[in-house]
């Protein structure tokens, strides 16, 4: 019993903290978490996060190292381990107070729209979303109760974004030395099918959350967190994260430990200092519950319909034959 009332207080504090840095407009893009992918060098990743600060890059090498010795083989930048989380303390090209909103930078386009659905550019300007305008580096979108909004994205990645959501656009490029998709879901569920950024053993591909972080490479997944009240034909859960894979791989992190899920396979965290569990979890979580509609009932045939006449007819016939067999 204590152990539930702990956990109780554990999720109480961390929802009011979440709650207070969410109303303020504030999100943490200060720290940055990344798996490191075979092939991948300390020196592609680090120019790949910071396009725009050459001159610093020999700096955040020798951060990363000693932010991460557990990813360096004797504190050597040339000898990173693969399928290590490497922890990145610096935010990596947005920047919200200096970024003009004539200068934006589209991302996207709005292919579908239903609802109250909101974004929240760099500039803290917020305009209503409509179908075929597009979205900007630096967007906060918003859906409201019966909201829903399907992003078509520049890379081909396909996002449907569901009621009762907080997304944030941190990075998203497709130059070809330096493609990126990160992504922070604050609350709520979508389902994402991911693009080309991510099949390249370089791409920088991450979903965050305030719970667990997401990498990927080509898959197809659904996701909830942070919504407790189910809408749009949802069940009710806890604030946890679950996550189920539709196609490709998925890698579920934090900083309790990490679990890769292939198709079909479903995930759950409860807390962000508790592992990812692969475990079975109910589907109305993360798709809307359809009542089947009531099939029409057969109707009944006519009492004088032809296969009544046929079974009269035969009936009539064999009772003639017992009665037949009976006088003889």
């Amino acid at each position: 019993m204590s152990g539930i009332l702990l956990k109780f207080i554990l999720v109480t504090l961390f929802l009011c903290c979440f709650s207070l840095s969410w109303g303020a407009e504030k999100y943490n893009t200060d720290i940055r978490y990344l798996y490191v992918q075979p092939g991948q060098t300390l020196h592609n990743i680090v120019s790949r996060l910071y396009p725009q600060q050459k001159k610093r890059w020999a700096a955040l090498r020798a951060q990363t190292v000693r932010l991460n010795p557990h990813a360096f083989i004797h504190a050597d930048e040339t000898r990173m381990k693969a399928g290590v989380k490497l922890r990145l303390p610096m935010p990596a090209t947005v920047h919200r107070g200096a970024m003009h909103v004539s200068h934006r930078k589209p991302v996207g386009t709005i292919t579908e729209v239903r609802g109250k659905v909101v974004a929240v550019d760099a500039a803290k300007q917020t305009r209503k979303l409509k179908k075929n305008t597009p979205v900007y580096l630096g967007d906060k979108i918003i859906t409201g109760e019966d909201g829903y909004i399907q992003l078509h994205m520049i890379d081909k990645a396909i996002l449907d974004l569901h009621c009762y959501s907080v997304i944030v656009i941190e990075d998203y490029a497709l130059k070809t030395d330096s493609r990126r998709s990160i992504l922070n879901l604050l609350r709520g569920s979508l389902r994402k099918v991911s693009g080309t950024i991510g099949r390249l053993k370089n791409d920088v591909y991450e979903l965050k959350t305030p719970v667990a972080n997401v990498g990927v490479r080509g898959t197809e997944y659904a996701l909830r967190v942070f919504q407790s009240k189910g809408c749009g034909g949802r069940a009710n859960a806890d604030n946890g994260l679950y996550l189920e894979v539709i196609k490709g791989l998925v890698n579920v992190s934090n900083k309790a430990g990490k679990v890769l899920l292939a198709k079909g396979d479903t995930a759950y965290v409860a807390l962000p200092d508790k592992k990812p569990l692969k475990r079975k979890i109910d589907t109305a979580i993360l798709h809307p519950v359809v009542k089947n509609s009531e099939q029409p009932k057969k109707a009944a045939p006519p009492a004088n319909s032809a296969d009544d006449k046929d079974t009269n007819f035969w009936w009539w016939l064999l009772g003639g034959a017992v009665i037949l067999a009976v006088a003889l």
